[in-house]
């Protein structure tokens, strides 16, 4: 993605900005529609051992004319691991029903701030989208800034829609690559659970998990990338995080967590600062531990 310090303009469809502001996107809801083509996404999602539904508090409250994107529903059904990556087919199937289109500009969106829209905004990249920006601060912010909120639960206009994916194999690994990768010191996995889990002494919120971490991964929990008021830290404090952990813009990274979501707050926070070199391990530790063989650390 490139980007941009200023809103895209007609015409730059692929300079959209990484991040952008409650208040830079209250500008573009005028005469309750969105304007440029925004199409706005809650992604919003919960662990299983947190008690919380999203799509109750979606349906409750939500940005006007927003969809909810659904990452256990919107994903591999033949398996029976976590919102794993769907096919290209059903992909494609999906975002016409909800009527996106390739030129669409994306805001995606997490009731608690940043939360788990890294999410979504990763999984469209993988997909080829390349309009896809991220509400920094997330509904809070929206809220902060007195923005409208609605229960109306609103469909696109699908006619005449067409929409075509490019997977892009580059931005996702699987189980077989980061084995190979544990072996490679060009190679950096690092994983952004909590420290308690990466060191398996807190227990996995899915059960049947063993404890502990793929061997030689680094630990660095995702949020440290994420302030109080559920905003990105600044890019300064990104760098000077992984100038901590000797990472450069060249570093191949493979990103991990419990099941791939807060994997790709990482991957946000390096993309923030012009680091592309990552990919997201897909299945994450709920694959890697739930396999009787594989090899663990504590």
């Amino acid at each position: 993605m490139i980007l941009k310090k200023e809103w895209p303009k007609k015409g730059e469809e692929n300079l959209v900005k990484l991040l952008i502001t409650a208040q830079e996107l209250s500008k573009f809801y005028k005469n309750n529609k969105w304007q440029n083509d925004i199409i706005i996404f809650d992604a919003s999602w919960y662990l299983p051992n947190v008690n919380r539904n999203p799509i109750a508090e979606y349906k409750n409250r939500h940005i006007p004319k927003a969809l909810y994107f659904d990452i256990d529903e919107i994903s591999d059904k033949s398996t029976e691991l976590p919102h794993m990556v769907p096919s290209v087919k059903d992909f494609n199937k999906t975002l016409n029903k909800m009527g996106v289109s390739n030129s669409s500009h994306i805001i995606v969106y997490s009731v608690d701030g940043i939360g788990t829209s890294p999410r979504v905004w990763w999984l469209l990249k993988l997909f080829g989208h390349k309009r896809v920006s991220i509400l920094n601060g997330g509904l809070q912010a929206w809220l902060r800034i007195n923005g409208p909120t609605t229960n109306v639960i609103e469909t696109l206009d699908n006619k005449n829609k067409e929409y075509s994916a490019k997977f892009n194999k580059n931005l996702v690994c699987n189980y077989d690559e980061v084995f190979k990768a544990m072996h490679n010191k060009n190679i950096k996995i690092i994983d952004a659970r909590s420290e308690g889990r990466f060191k398996g002494i807190e227990d996995e919120p899915r059960p049947g998990l063993k404890k502990g971490h793929i061997p030689n991964s680094l630990n660095i929990p995702f949020n440290k990338f994420i302030t109080e008021n559920g905003y990105l830290i600044e890019n300064d404090e990104i760098k000077e995080i992984t100038k901590e952990y000797s990472i450069k813009k060249d570093t191949q990274i493979i990103s991990t967590c419990g099941s791939g979501v807060t994997a790709c707050i990482l991957a946000l926070a390096l993309s923030s600062i012009g680091y592309n070199n990552y990919k997201i391990y897909d299945g994450s530790w709920s694959e890697w531990g739930s396999i009787n063989n594989s090899l663990i650390e504590k």
